[in-house]
């Protein structure tokens, strides 16, 4: 788990000497145990900051092959290294370490760019070949590692952070109006887009090769695929999903140094201990985080206590005062956050991973699950839309549209089609920067690709590629390591998003009228080791007692807070008008006695983009001096 950078420019070129230093620093808080550089006759060079995991002695980077060939940076962990490494053996590969990046160098020499159909795990890494002067790079399966990119006066750049090309000549931090008008609408950037125009991301799932003075070639070699539903009856599916995440989380309690469970007692991670405990013999230290005082109790940490003692966990308890620290702990987290993140829970799990490490280096999450298997409330609501289009004759439709339009409509061409008509409606028109048409265009063409055929396999493969990607990959990456612990997440291991994607429906909304049986093939697994009601118990997730949204209503400080965010993105030149109107309805909803405001994620993206603006007016909106005269107007 670390940072890697590095660049390739044409042939006899060279950065600059601040362009070489900024690729480092900027990566150096993602793994402060170890910092390597390797360069080749000044064109090309690598940098990694490395976070010790595995082979803490001989697992340094950069790293070469036997023959010297090859150099390698890489950031993640591949879990089945062992299995991979007899594999490699016994087809002639010769070792030197015990790490799991060298697995992955031998497979690549073995292998070639096949290579990345052998691995399990999360990565991002780069891999240069002297003698065919070429580098090639990959990104794993969901994208739970970052790997960015830009290409300045024929020089390719890369880097686990945005950061790292403040310092480019030519960059100029401008930020894509386009790309944060779908941030604020979905709650993450388009893919292959970043908040900067001139920042790209190697999109999860590909691999790019790029030689010197070219542009990278970039291809696809996984995508999640939803045809094909079995059908399947609860117990055969209960025996191969207690067994996929019994394996999932057996490889990835693979470390050389402690590892933890972050624990609110719920189906995910109350799964995960039960499993670890039950089937692998392994009792996790396990961490619960939230406000819990005599008068205004948690309901989460009460059961996440009573789990811990029914498994026999060891559980610790920290506490959050969000009344007073979660405006100091955001703005502490978001130095470190190169984009937008919409995720206002990245403030407390930082402090959460910041406590957890003096205990373990490692850190198993539930992440995922509700994603794969419809577990929040209103899912269900996907069950009932789908019966209700199934009584539809749809074959009549068909024909009539074919003569129409000289095509047949089908599901997934229907279900992207509504999914873009959305987002162009809330993607603007900016000029030289991306557009409307050719977001929807890429996105439609995804689903389709991935034959998307229901309202239920449409809102996963939203969820899993825009609406959850700050929750579950850039939220555990960014404050974990900050916090220098990894964090891994067995429900996303591949293999089991793969078995969820081919469920049908009913298997994950037991009954579309009751809410408490979303998730429905989880919890039946889950009632095997706790009461029902544990197992049945309604979602709250971790710090289900943070309540900042009350708090944005009835705290002076944070209303101040909300309306600087505002004026921080009016002056960088952003239309604020969403995020205004989100603010009103917000506060109207609240006003009204509402509980749970529609406009809540609206309202909570604003904030976090303009606090994010606020973080770094110098390094995040060079050229736009809007934002500098407002926070010149503000210390006034």
């Amino acid at each position: 788990m670390c940072g890697i950078s590095g660049y390739l420019t044409p042939e006899n070129g060279r950065a600059p000497l601040e362009t070489r230093k900024r690729l480092a620093d900027a990566i150096a808080y993602r793994g402060r145990d170890g910092r390597g550089e390797w360069a080749d006759d000044h064109s090309v060079r690598l940098c990694h900051s490395r976070l010790s995991i595995i082979d803490l002695e001989t697992g340094g980077q950069p790293m070469l092959d036997i023959d010297e060939r090859l150099v390698i940076v890489f950031n993640g962990e591949i879990y089945n290294y062992l299995e991979l490494r007899a594999k490699y053996e016994s087809l002639g590969a010769r070792f030197r370490t015990q790490s799991d990046t060298e697995v992955l160098l031998e497979g690549y020499k073995l292998l070639g760019q096949a290579v990345v159909h052998d691995l399990i795990g999360m990565f991002a890494f780069a891999i240069w070949d002297k003698v065919r002067k070429e580098l090639f790079l990959a990104r794993d399966r969901l994208g739970k590692k970052p790997l960015y990119w830009t290409q300045l006066s024929g020089s390719f750049f890369f880097s686990s952070t945005l950061d790292s090309f403040s310092e480019i000549p030519g960059w100029t931090g401008e930020l894509s109006k386009a790309a944060l008008d779908f941030y604020g609408a979905v709650g993450s950037f388009p893919l292959g887009c970043t908040a900067f125009k001139q920042g790209h991301s190697l999109p999860p799932g590909t691999i790019a090769t790029v030689r010197p003075g070219e542009a990278p070639k970039i291809e696809r070699y996984w995508r999640l695929n939803f045809a094909g539903k079995r059908a399947v009856s609860t117990d055969t599916a209960m025996s191969e999903y207690e067994s996929l995440l019994s394996d999932a989380i057996r490889i990835r309690l693979r470390a050389d140094v402690p590892i933890a469970l972050t624990f609110s007692g719920g189906v995910d991670s109350g799964t995960l201990a039960a499993i670890a405990v039950k089937r692998l013999n392994t009792r996790l230290a396990c961490f619960t985080i939230d406000y819990h005082t005599e008068a205004d109790p948690s309901e989460e940490t009460v059961i996440a206590r009573h789990v811990a003692q029914l498994l026999g966990l060891d559980w610790h308890f920290l506490q959050f005062d969000y009344h007073r620290e979660l405006l100091p702990a955001l703005d502490d987290s978001l130095t470190v956050v190169d984009q937008p993140c919409n995720h206002i829970a990245i403030s407390y799990s930082q402090r959460l991973y910041e406590l957890i490490r003096p205990h373990a280096k490692v850190v198993l999450s539930g992440n995922g699950a509700d994603e794969l298997f419809l577990g929040y409330a209103g899912n269900e609501e996907l069950a009932r839309r789908d019966d209700l289009s199934a009584q539809v004759n749809r074959a009549w439709l068909s024909r009539m549209l074919d003569r129409i339009r000289g095509r047949r409509l089908t599901r997934p061409m229907e279900l992207a089609d509504y999914q873009c008509s959305y987002i162009r409606a809330n993607v603007g028109a900016y000029p030289g920067d991306i557009s409307a048409d050719e977001i929807a265009s890429s996105i439609r063409a995804d689903i389709i690709a991935s034959e998307v055929g229901s309202h239920a396999d449409l809102y996963t493969f939203m969820a899993l590629t825009y609406y959850t990607c700050d929750a579950n990959f850039r939220l555990p990456d960014i404050a974990g390591l900050r916090a220098q612990v990894e964090v891994r997440s067995p429900f996303l291991d591949h293999r089991m998003v793969e078995f969820a994607a081919k469920l049908p429906t009913n298997l994950k909304i037991g009954d579309p009228t009751k809410v408490a049986l979303n998730k429905f093939l989880p919890k039946e697994y889950y009632r095997r080791h706790v009461p029902d009601d544990v197992a049945l118990a309604r979602k709250k997730g971790m710090g289900w007692n943070l309540r900042y949204d009350e708090a944005f209503t009835t705290d002076p400080r944070l209303i101040a807070a909300y309306d600087d965010a505002l004026l921080a993105i009016d002056g960088a030149g952003l239309n604020s008008s969403p995020y205004r109107r989100a603010w009103k309805e917000f506060r109207d909803s609240k006003a009204a006695g509402e509980k749970y405001p529609a406009s809540a994620g609206a309202m909570i993206g604003g904030f976090m983009l303009g606090r994010w603006l606020r973080s770094r007016p110098d390094r995040a909106i060079a050229g736009m001096p809007g934002l500098a005269a407002v926070s010149r107007e503000r210390a006034r």
